[in-house]
């Protein structure tokens, strides 16, 4: 009797060790969100709207100088890869989206990611609707902006003196409105 009284509270033991590591493990997961710390663009906290546009400075393929103090109010920035699959997609509706914003190729900064001979298609389709910028991955915009993943978009605006993120996921598909 014993015998089986000591198995009972070491099973009771183990179940309760167990109980301790899932829950352990559980708030562990929900700090990476649903795709887990493996998912690409998990090493940084993306902008959030309200937040202020940090500094940053680039030169574009034009020679044109780029900064957070260059851009006009209500900014595109987009961010592309052409390694990124969903970004060759996105492509014609950045194209169509920057071509019909008011303000021409000033309203709309394209970062495009990767070594500048494989950005080529990129630069040549969006070189005469938006500023084009081409950086290696992790390279000054990117990080400044702390943008890891792609594609991804920007929309900022001045607010009292300040430049603000206002949306992170613009919907490209839509036509630009009028401001």
């Amino acid at each position: 009797m014993a015998a089986l009284t000591s198995a009972v509270v070491l099973v009771g033991i183990l179940c309760v060790l167990d109980l301790l590591l899932t829950i352990g493990v559980i708030k562990k997961l929900r700090e990476y969100g649903p795709a887990g710390p493996w998912a690409p663009g998990s090493g940084m906290t993306p902008l959030r709207p309200g937040e202020e546009l940090p500094a940053f400075t680039a030169v574009a393929v034009d020679g044109a100088r780029v900064s957070k103090s260059s851009l006009p109010d209500e900014a595109l920035i987009a961010f592309l890869s052409p390694n990124c699959e969903p970004c060759r997609a996105k492509l014609p509706e950045l194209v169509a989206y920057a071509a019909a914003e008011p303000g021409g190729r000033d309203r709309t900064l394209a970062v495009i990611v990767g070594e500048p001979e494989e950005c080529e298609r990129f630069v040549r389709e969006l070189s005469p609707v938006a500023r084009v910028v081409v950086e290696p991955r992790g390279g000054p915009v990117c990080a400044a902006l702390r943008v890891d993943a792609f594609p991804a978009t920007l929309r900022v605006r001045s607010d009292r003196g300040r430049t603000v993120v206002t949306g992170r996921m613009v919907e490209l598909a839509r036509e630009a409105s009028p401001r």
